[in-house]
């Protein structure tokens, strides 16, 4: 396996872990710690799992946009000039995609859940008053109108993403001009000719 495709494998594993975990703190997170036999214990349910859900998510996301701009670079330099013509109008979508990705994540972490324990640790302190009931509620109302926002747009991602992938794999027709054509005497090849250029920039 070639350092490339370790790198895709790494940034695919990454959006699956990131997916993934979205839904875990829809159906698994949030429905356990209502489970709980006191609202004390759902706090602290609550808080356990966002201590992992918060670096978690934040981190695969991190991955991504590492081992994605790497794969740009790459790309860059095998396509050169049909770059931008070739993919730049995905790219760009993509790019756009995963700011708001990104910003509603970071949203998600430290604007709602990280609230949550922090408020506690205050008012364990003295130095405030816990979140009623209805507060936590409605930041857990949030968090999961917010999952569910990260979901659809990782799905259209991943769309564009295996758009971007066509295009850079797509055939590219070479011309050959009638006059040099000409030159060519008794050659059987064609005015025209096809080249495949795959994803890690080899020609067929």
């Amino acid at each position: 396996m070639s350092g490339a495709e370790i790198l895709i494998w790494i940034h695919i594993l990454a959006w699956a872990a990131y997916f993934g975990a979205q839904f875990a703190v829809i159906y698994m997170l949030i429905p356990a710690a209502a489970r709980a036999p006191d609202e004390a214990h759902r706090r602290d349910s609550l808080i356990a799992g966002f201590r992992f859900y918060n670096p978690f998510t934040l981190a695969a996301l991190l991955v991504i946009v590492i081992t994605g701009a790497m794969r740009l670079t790459d790309l860059k330099a095998e396509m050169k000039f049909e770059y931008f013509a070739r993919i730049g109008g995905p790219l760009a979508l993509k790019l756009g995609l995963a700011f708001v990705i990104i910003f509603l994540q970071t949203y998600i972490c430290l604007g709602l859940a990280f609230r949550i324990g922090r408020q506690e640790e205050i008012a364990a302190h003295g130095d405030g008053e816990p979140f009623t009931v209805e507060q936590v509620n409605s930041i857990l109302a949030r968090i999961r109108a917010m999952a569910w926002v990260t979901i659809v747009l990782t799905a259209i991602t991943v769309l564009v993403s295996l758009t971007m992938v066509r295009r850079a794999t797509a055939e590219v027709v070479v011309h050959t001009p009638p006059a040099r054509a000409a030159l060519v005497v008794g050659s059987s090849q064609p005015a025209a000719r096809a080249v495949r250029v795959d994803w890690l920039g080899e020609s067929e």
